[in-house]
């Protein structure tokens, strides 16, 4: 978590050490109470987090005017929305600026940090899977800097990440406003209202994924491409054009995360821990993935 979050806050507001800063803390406390019941006293979990949030978008401001200010832009996500122009050469309103850079900031951490720990866990689990992502890693130097090539040839690790996603998906599920009145499955739905689709259950499909609760990457070898059979079968980043806004990004990360550990690093998953997963705020095991971990030698 720490590492992601450090990652998430370089590359999306160019700030570094981001985990060891107040930042970090306000940010903690405010997904804790992302999904709390909505009693806004200052005491709840809720009333907490929207303070935290409040805290959030004004260390954010701050670092906005400060950018705006002196003009440095940067190449980072703030960066290139600063420069973003609508078709009428309108930037964003700091509003909109501060909401973006808080949400890139959930999901390019948040979650992440599941499906990082969901790899740990399925593969701690399944030796024979962790035993032929090792023999795969061989064919690749390890003396040379990865490359977006290299990793494009790591096609065991993609279809193993592809099932991580599938079994445990860092997110249950998403909400779409009906444009039209529409039916489905005999039921009329009226326009505007509010649908939930679920990410998790869309995954566990006997049509499409049989013997769903096995944790199975030959799912998606090429010759079976599980998740090209149906449209919106396989959606661990939603779909539509509503689409996750990082899904390449989490990708990436997640696969050169992957290989890093596989190359340095042995880990075991410790005894007598409760591993259920909990959904919320991001899917997770109870007591949090103990593991004992060490240098490959």
């Amino acid at each position: 978590m720490t590492i992601l979050y450090d990652i998430a806050s370089h590359l999306f507001m160019g700030s570094d050490g981001g985990s060891q800063t107040k930042l970090a803390s306000l940010f903690e406390e405010w997904v804790k109470g992302l999904f709390s019941i909505p009693v806004s006293l200052p005491w709840t979990r809720f009333g907490k987090a929207l303070s935290c949030r409040q805290k959030l978008l004004q260390y954010i401001e701050e670092i906005v005017l400060q950018r705006q200010q002196e003009e440095k832009f940067g190449e980072d996500a703030l960066g290139i929305l600063l420069q973003a122009r609508d078709e009428n050469g309108n930037s964003l309103p700091l509003g909109e600026l501060k909401d973006q850079i808080l949400l890139l900031l959930f999901a390019g951490h948040e979650t992440l940090t599941s499906a990082v720990a969901s790899f740990c866990l399925l593969t701690s689990q399944h030796q024979d899977v962790l035993t032929r992502l090792r023999e795969e890693q061989k064919q690749f130097s390890s003396t040379e800097p990865l490359t977006t090539e290299s990793l494009k040839h790591m096609t065991y690790l993609d279809m193993v990440l592809k099932e991580v996603l599938r079994l445990t998906p860092p997110v249950g599920g998403g909400f779409r406003q009906v444009m039209q009145d529409c039916e489905f499955g005999g039921y009329s739905i009226p326009k505007g209202w509010l649908v939930q689709y679920q990410i998790g259950k869309t995954h566990q499909d006997e049509t499409i994924y049989p013997d769903h609760k096995n944790f199975d990457p030959e799912r998606f070898a090429p010759e079976n491409a599980v998740d090209k059979q149906k449209v919106f079968g396989y959606i661990p980043f939603g779909g539509g054009i509503r689409e996750c806004l990082g899904k390449e990004f989490a990708r990436l990360e997640m696969k050169i995360f992957a290989v890093k550990l596989l190359r340095d690093y042995e880990w075991e998953l410790l005894p007598e821990q409760d591993l259920s997963l909990v959904a919320v705020p991001t899917l997770h095991p109870r007591d949090g993935l103990k593991v004992k971990i060490g240098n490959r030698k």
